[in-house]
């Protein structure tokens, strides 16, 4: 077959389908075939006529892309130059410059010409999808010149973090990642980086993904109140809409992805983005070619490297990175105080033996014999349910947790085991604390009860219920800034999900009925998971699981090659040949991931080749991962027969002890189906044959593939026999506490009780000191008056320190006059200072709209210096550390420079 003749086929048999499935057509007349261009110099006769391989025509009849095709055997990027002179033929004639595909039928290329290089795409692009790629390209403004919406995100690192993403727009980068801690505005910035890039008709179309509806939910009620005349819409149940916005967790856009267009968005954004993005959902930005938004919480040190590499922070630096520590000292966020708690039942364990007589009573009255309670604390709420760990936990709630005026908890997460766990610390609130039950203090919020969201939004927004007990779905992005209490009443092994479990606590408030301050927040631990995470700073060692039809795959190749090896042209060799043909069969062959290897699968399907060590490597490396983008068999089924290979493999092996394991899972497999399904039924000779010490002697290539044969297609009927777990009611109590310590030989208490103590002893003070007299009638004391005080105050029991006191209140730059006259006169505040210079810096900011992120990042260390009490001379800000970040003449121009000095001395001068 000539070159040329090869190609046609490719056209023909691919690229032909692949622009028709894209709406290209001649029965359309939106494709021409074949188009003829005169290539050379405009105005002189020096050009040869020649055919570009297809035309793309736009609506008004003109060419909008040039299609240069080669055959199937050469690199698609080998008709780079021949396509950009088809390309500027067509500019010259019509006066502008058409898009570019490159392909090999195989491969696709996308060239637009103006602003990128060439990048690999999933298929070819519709005519809508160019027509708006070619207005943004008319119309589209500088994003330097476009300035930040200060309503929606007006905090300085908001304004960085928009900037990173806008100038690498603007600078031709298509993929970004910011990492910024929970609860300082990811969605926010968001919102106001959309805004920013729409108003600069820089993109048209948005995708907002999530993982859970309540997240979707959530995003998509900030989007609507901070862009109200913005088309918003949210796909569920395989519809989409042609909404500017739009919103959808991972597993929906999974159902409709592939129906849409390769360039259906322009801006893609993915929440929470971690390893199961990579893992789950790749090839949904592995389909659609547009610039990709990554947001996560996670500390940069728990991100997964697949992520890092997924939004093309190759270096492990995402584009942008707000930390938790660094929202606090900027206080952006409050911090956590930590209540380590456990039962005297969590510590010991519940042993029936070692029981006082009345509780061994106690038990056999419930019916449970004392000599079935062995069990270690970690066995709570999994071999063994105690209602009175329960009560205890509850309790323990009830007493330590942070309060309002009213005396009644602030708002709370209780993070439970499982919904039977929630269900029992409910039971324990109502059994307890009846008359609050009344008013619904405690709820369930989780996925087992109906109208949950509906439960949520009183939770966010009403006075009822101040407790939420939850299993996994308050655990990530639920926004309510008022929570102040968080219990863990469950082990968590994840650092990622524990870190998001504390950002639930973490947001600033303030109560708008009595104006009260959110200082910080508790976390009451009652599965010591800050200890875990101390001894184990990562968390459980994540050893990613192999998904099962390429775990599959893998071991029909082993079998094969065990098989070959005895046998090669035997029956059950072919047979084994045929059951990795089938697979390979299946695979999705228009996916992005597959189509590079067409021809080696339709190879493999006609002839199958030798196990050589490299054919082998090869199949099990490159092809073998393909697998998981199979339609897959059930669960059951798929785990049913990776258990009948692991048994052929040890037949075939003579491994007697992997043919003993691997036979009970299937026995047990085979007896656990269910008995009143007909298809179970016709198979009962079997069952009983299986179940018989006859089949299991007498083993051989016939039966084991008879065994997966039969039973594999039937273990969708399984059915699962509870545990046994015993559940008994025995008191418990709260028998160990984490104290802080404040004094030189360990003395402790908790801050809540030291504050307490420590205003009780300076008012009772204030009638026999002279200094604090004189202190609380708003007069100023001398170094010598403070330092009396001073000896005063730091004896024992207290121990009161300056530094002590900041701790306490939470104010560390205030000064010891400062909390003994808060301590000491009605109406003062502790000076913040902070918040202060945060406000004057923003308002800076706001004025200042057109700001880059460089220049906001030498305004946040401006800033930094100010509240280090260092007054700013033009001096100052070309020298260390202010001259590490940035040469100011070169960021800044001469106005705003010394509007800069202006404002910060300004600050300085009226703290002083």
């Amino acid at each position: 077959m000539s070159s040329r003749n090869d190609e046609s086929f490719t056209r023909a048999k691919l690229i032909d389908v692949q622009l028709s499935s894209a709406g290209w057509s001649k029965s359309r007349r939106t494709l021409v075939e074949e188009y003829v261009l005169k290539v050379g110099e405009p105005g002189t006769n020096d050009g040869n006529d020649q055919y570009a391989d297809y035309v793309l025509l736009g609506s008004d009849g003109t060419p909008i892309a040039v299609v240069e095709a080669k055959r199937s055997s050469r690199d698609e990027l080998a008709g780079k130059r021949q396509a950009a002179e088809y390309a500027d033929a067509i500019k010259a004639k019509f006066g502008k410059d058409p898009f570019i595909f490159l392909t090999n039928g195989s491969e696709i290329q996308f060239w637009d010409r103006e602003r990128y290089a060439p990048r690999k795409v999933s298929g070819f692009y519709t005519r809508d999808d160019l027509e708006r790629l070619h207005h943004q390209r008319q119309f589209a403004q500088p994003l330097q010149g476009v300035e930040i919406n200060a309503d929606i995100a007006g905090r300085d690192y908001q304004n960085e973090a928009i900037r990173r993403v806008t100038e690498g727009v603007d600078a031709a980068k298509r993929k970004f990642l910011l990492v910024m801690a929970t609860g300082t505005g990811k969605t926010r910035t968001t919102i106001a980086l959309v805004d920013t890039l729409l108003r600069a008709k820089r993109v048209q179309r948005v995708l907002f993904l999530a993982d859970r509806r309540e997240l979707v939910r959530q995003a998509m009620s900030e989007f609507k109140s901070h862009l109200p005349n913005e088309s918003l819409a949210r796909i569920e149940a395989g519809e989409t809409s042609g909404a500017r916005i739009q919103f959808s967790t991972y597993p929906s856009m999974m159902q409709v992805y592939s129906r849409l267009s390769v360039g259906y968005y322009d801006l893609i954004v993915a929440d929470e983005s971690h390893r199961s993005i990579y893992q789950r959902y790749k090839a949904v930005f592995d389909h659609f070619d547009a610039i990709q938004l990554g947001l996560t919480a996670t500390p940069t040190d728990y991100i997964d490297h697949n992520t890092f590499e997924l939004f093309d922070c190759g270096d492990g630096a995402p584009s942008y990175y707000y930390s938790y520590e660094q929202a606090i000292a900027d206080q952006n966020l409050v911090n956590y105080r930590v209540l380590d708690a456990q039962t005297n039942f969590q510590l010991k364990g519940i042993q029936g033996d070692a029981l006082p007589q009345p509780l061994q009573q106690m038990a056999r009255d419930q019916g449970v014999e004392v000599d079935e309670l062995n069990f270690d604390g970690t066995d709570i709420e999994k071999g063994v349910i105690n209602q009175g760990t329960n009560d205890a936990m509850v309790r323990e709630f009830m007493d330590k947790s942070r309060k309002d005026i009213r005396g009644l908890p602030h708002k709370s997460i209780i993070f439970a085991v499982s919904h039977a766990h929630a269900k029992r610390l409910y039971e324990s609130f109502n059994r307890l604390y009846p008359e609050l039950q009344r008013q619904g203090m405690a709820e369930i919020i989780d996925s087992h009860m109906e109208r949950a969201d509906a439960t949520l939004d009183d939770f966010k927004f009403r006075t009822m219920p101040r407790v939420a007990i939850s299993v996994d779905m308050l655990d990530t992005g639920v926004d309510v800034p008022a929570i102040q209490n968080l219990v863990f009443a469950k082990p968590v092994f994840s650092k990622v999900k524990f870190w998001q479990m504390i950002g639930r606590g973490t947001r600033l408030h303030t109560d708008r009925s009595t104006g009260e301050i959110k200082k910080d927040f508790l976390i009451i631990d009652h599965w010591k998971n800050f200890a875990y995470f101390k001894l184990k700073p990562d968390g459980e060692v994540d050893h990613p699981s192999e998904p099962l039809p390429v775990r599959l795959f893998r071991l029909r190749l082993e079998v094969w090659q065990l098989l070959y090896g005895q046998e090669p042209g035997a029956q059950s060799t072919r047979d084994a040949i045929a059951a990795l043909q089938a697979m390979l069969l299946a695979l999705p062959r228009q996916s992005v991931n597959v189509r590079p290897h067409w021809d080696e699968l339709d190879a493999l399907a006609r002839q199958w080749p030798a196990p050589d060590p490299s054919t082998l490597e090869h199949l099990s490396k490159t092809i073998a991962p393909l697998m998981r983008l199979a339609p897959l068999a059930g669960l059951d089924e798929l785990q049913f027969r990776i258990w009948c290979e692991r048994l052929t493999l040890g037949w075939l092996k003579g491994n007697a002890d992997e043919q003993v394991t691997v036979r009970e899972r299937i026995q047990g497999a085979v007896a656990s189906l269910a008995d009143n399904i007909p298809e179970v039924q016709r198979a009962a000779e079997q069952r009983a044959w299986v179940q018989s010490v006859g089949f299991w002697q007498h083993l051989d290539m016939v039966r084991l593939a008879t065994l997966q044969a039969a039973f594999a297609p039937l273990m969708r009927y399984r059915t699962s026999a509870p545990g046994r777990t015993v559940e008994i009611n025995l008191p418990d109590s709260i028998t160990q506490r984490s104290w802080i310590i404040y004094g030189p030989t360990g003395e402790g208490a908790f801050a809540e009780s030291y504050r307490q103590q420590v205003e009780a002893l300076v008012r009772r003070l204030a009638d026999q000191s002279p200094e604090l007299a004189k202190l609380k009638n708003g007069k100023t004391l001398s170094n010598e008056e403070l330092e009396r005080i001073s000896a005063t105050l730091n004896q024992a029991d207290l121990f009161v320190t300056e530094e002590t006191l900041r701790k306490a209140f939470e104010a560390p730059a205030a000064s010891l006059a400062d909390l003994l006259r808060y301590m000491l006169c009605e109406g003062v505040r502790l000076p913040n200072r902070e918040e202060r210079i945060n406000a004057a810096f923003d308002a800076f900011i706001a004025s200042h709209g057109y700001l880059r992120a460089n220049q906001l990042n030498f305004l946040r260390a401006v800033k930094a210096a100010v509240q280090s009490h260092g007054r700013i001379t033009m001096t100052a800000l070309n020298e260390p550390p202010l001259s590490r970040v940035g040469r100011v003449e070169s960021l800044f121009p001469p106005q705003d420079i010394n509007e800069l000095i202006a404002l910060a001395n300004q600050l300085l001068d009226d703290a002083a």
